[in-house]
């Protein structure tokens, strides 16, 4: 079953873009071995800024607009997507649809006078679903047209909560946009759990914070993410910590190295397909 996983937060700062592309790039590896669509992974850059793109696609040679993803979702009939899909720099299994930053910011400004405005990623989509066993949508930090066209288009949001007193407070507007797309739009959207980020064990407050997010979502608060300047370093390299910090030697089973981001983020890694082979 292929499965969607939308990466959601309406604050900005708070790992989304880091997660989105650090749990694509993990995936990718942990199911190079597997065969056909079952390795396939695909990275959906829903934010303006490209910045998910900027990591796995970098001096890629740029398509026009209207051969890239803002045109899947303001044309009327949108152009083919299968030609639209292109593979990452670091990995061959690793997938994405091109961007382009001017289009996407008008395409924000635009939607909301479309027909079926928040249909449009998830129409698009639908006819390449079942050549890739994972799509990962990064979003931009903010409601709008943007983020409800990645929360219909996905099975499961993951949601990373900056452990701050902000950041847990600002959860509940994003709590509300999701039950409204439930209710009209997806009825079977599901919140994979809040992913803990930018953690600071130097913080007082951050122990804290981890234990009233427990509280408030039981069950629901998935290891967290430290701080880690290894992370911003892969970023601004254009890769994804995997290939930044990668092992002496890799597995299968072994996607990690002994980088503690590497680490953590392997063990997201394999919640997800843990949570994929009990078939949602």
């Amino acid at each position: 079953m292929a499965i969607t996983i939308t990466i959601a937060n309406e604050k900005g700062g708070v790992g989304k873009t880091t997660t989105a592309v650090n749990l694509a790039a993990g995936l990718a590896l942990r199911l190079a071995h597997q065969e056909g669509a079952g390795s396939r992974i695909l990275l959906v850059d829903m934010d303006p800024q490209c910045h998910a793109l900027l990591a796995i696609a970098y001096g890629q040679k740029p398509l026009p607009a209207g051969e890239s993803l803002p045109a899947l979702l303001t044309e009327t009939p949108p152009p083919s997507i299968q030609r639209m899909i292109r593979r990452s720099n670091q990995h061959p299994n690793l997938y994405l649809i091109p961007s382009h930053h001017a289009a996407m910011v008008q395409a924000a400004r635009n939607m909301p006078s479309l027909m079926s405005n928040e249909t449009r990623l998830q129409e698009a989509l639908d006819s390449i679903q079942k050549e890739f066993a994972y799509t990962i949508i990064d979003t931009p930090p903010n409601t709008g047209d943007l983020l409800i066209n990645s929360l219909v288009a996905a099975n499961l949001v993951l949601i990373p909560v900056e452990t701050s007193y902000l950041g847990v407070s600002g959860l509940r507007e994003l709590q509300q946009t999701i039950e409204e797309v439930k209710v009209h739009f997806r009825s079977g959207l599901r919140i994979m759990g809040y992913l803990p980020t930018l953690v600071e064990e130097q913080r007082s407050e951050a122990q804290e914070i981890l234990t009233e997010l427990q509280k408030r979502f039981p069950g629901q608060v998935l290891p967290s993410i430290h701080k880690s300047a290894e992370l911003a370093y892969a970023h601004s390299s254009h890769t994804d910590i995997f290939t930044y910090r990668p092992p002496r030697q890799r597995s299968e089973e072994q996607i990690a190295s002994s980088s503690r981001a590497t680490r953590e983020y392997a063990a997201l890694v394999e919640y997800v397909v843990r949570l994929s082979d009990h078939h949602l």
